[in-house]
């Protein structure tokens, strides 16, 4: 300051209204007081002189003789405080930034006649000097804004892969507690396969940009995986040596999951229509085998029996459970035409109790724990008896060893998809009165990554050459009956 001015003051705003003072004085004392008035006086509008009428016109102010120059003070609220500071001679200059004034400088001196017209193109020219300090200022802090409110996670680094910046949303989506626990850390521990940085890196030093990466980070906290576009820009020196790198991530892994179920429900809806066409030509020639058999019966033309075993009967049955796999199948693939009716569910369990004594393991004990107030419900009685089958069949499998196996029945009310007693929750049900069959075992049950394919079809931990892995997923095909399937530490056998 006292190269040019005893003391000096820069008014910032913007449509006529003055956002930001600032002061520098020799004397502190006269800097606190004009620091502390500032604030508080507002400026005259309509000011012959001085900092408004410069933001109003963006002409130059010059005042030789302030002391003799009854206009300076005239409308001061407090012109003893002007007078103190030392108000011999004064220049104001516009500060112009983007083709308009944003603000103005004002150059004091105590004595009279220190500045004169000469000293008016080094004061435009500091004027000039000091609005693109501000400009760049406003530039730099819009810049910070945006970089730190945007929606993708952004973050900067230098070539050996420290980081020197980044958002907050940034360290949310890599899972760190904070900014300052992401800057501790090495660029490369943010990807999935650290070596990725390097070819990322190595590959920036000659595009210079990256757009629209398929790239895989993990996260700080437990190691997920997080699917997300990369936008990378190198920054060059004039040797193009890497100075640094600006990254911004989106975020892709929802998406991600639905394209893939949408590759799974395409998938199946591929296995489903060959299942089908199989299972309906497959029909065809099991009506016919049955057919002979049931006209060979008739006719009395049939094999004797030996040692118990009618060869006859034995055929038949063999070709009834195959057309059971075939309506399996057809369910499935949702060509099955079902017959609904009203059926006592209590009444379905007795009759089914009996055949599967004896299909299970002489170890296994299967009880009956129905409630008689069940009401009537209108299903597919054959869909009902093999839901049962197959899930007694596969908790009998589970149990090597023996055990229990319970088909009970009860009543449940469900309000806003929760169930009124204290159970675990259901999937998602229209609210109402429910009848439940439930297939509870004694066995070991299903560990996490069995659950999360239990309904796959033909999916199964059996051996080779035991189960089609049609159980569970033939039973969520009978929520066409408008019924539904749900599970929980299920037999880990499907």
């Amino acid at each position: 300051v006292p190269q040019f001015a005893d003391w000096c003051m820069a008014h910032v705003g913007d449509d006529g209204v003055v956002r930001r003072v600032a002061v520098v004085h020799g004397d502190r004392v006269q800097e606190q007081r004009l620091r502390e008035r500032s604030p508080v006086v507002p400026l005259i509008n309509d000011a012959l002189l001085g900092p408004a009428r410069i933001i109003g016109t963006g002409e130059v102010d010059l005042v030789e003789d302030a002391r003799h120059e009854a206009r300076v003070l005239a409308g001061q609220v407090d012109p003893g405080v002007l007078v103190d500071a030392g108000l011999g001679s004064r220049v104001s200059v516009p500060l112009r930034a983007r083709q308009q004034t944003i603000g103005t400088l004002t150059l004091c001196r105590r004595r009279t006649g220190a500045y004169r017209a000469t000293d008016i193109p080094w004061a435009n020219d500091l004027g000039r000097q000091l609005a693109l300090a501000i400009e760049n200022t406003q530039l730099y802090a819009d810049a910070r804004a945006l970089f730190e409110q945007s929606a993708s996670a952004n973050w900067v680094s230098l070539p050996d892969g420290r980081v020197t910046a980044c958002n907050q949303m940034f360290a949310q989506l890599l899972r760190f507690s904070s900014i300052d626990d992401v800057l501790h850390m090495g660029a490369s521990d943010f990807y999935a396969d650290p070596s990725e940085r390097d070819r990322l890196v190595a590959e920036l030093r000659i595009q210079r940009r990256i757009a629209g990466r398929e790239t895989t980070f993990k996260r700080h906290n437990d190691g997920r995986h997080v699917f997300a576009l990369l936008h990378l820009i190198g920054d060059l020196d004039e040797a193009g040596e890497l100075r640094k790198l600006t990254g911004f991530i989106v975020d892709r892994s929802a998406q991600k999951d639905l394209e893939e179920q949408l590759r799974q429900s395409q998938r199946l809806e591929a296995v489903g229509q060959l299942a089908g066409g199989i299972a309906h030509d497959f029909n065809n020639l099991l009506t016919v085998i049955i057919g002979c058999a049931e006209i060979m019966e008739m006719s009395g033309d049939r094999p004797g029996v030996e040692a118990g075993h009618d060869p006859l009967e034995e055929l038949t049955t063999a070709a009834r459970r195959a057309a059971k796999l075939t309506q399996q199948l057809l369910a499935f693939s949702r060509r099955q035409v079902l017959q609904p009716r009203l059926v006592n569910i209590n009444d379905s369990l007795r009759t089914v109790h009996a055949m599967l004594r004896r299909l299970v393991q002489p170890n296994v004990m299967i009880v009956l724990d129905l409630d008689p107030r069940v009401a009537r419900v209108r299903v597919d009685p054959a869909q009902i008896d093999q839901v049962v089958v197959n899930l007694v069949l596969n908790a009998s499998d589970a149990m090597p060893e023996g055990g229990t196996i319970t088909l009970s029945t009860e009543t449940l009310d469900i309000v806003d998809s929760y169930v009124t007693r204290v159970t675990p929750t259901r999937p998602f049900m229209h609210p109402g009165r429910y009848v439940a069959v439930n297939v509870r075992d004694t066995g070991v049950g299903m560990d996490e990554g069995t659950r999360a394919r239990a309904f796959e079809p033909f999916f199964t931990t059996k051996p080779f050459g035991r189960g089609t892995g049609l159980g569970l997923s033939d039973r969520k095909s009978t929520r066409l009956n408008s019924s539904h399937v749900s599970e929980s530490r299920m037999p880990s056998s499907a």
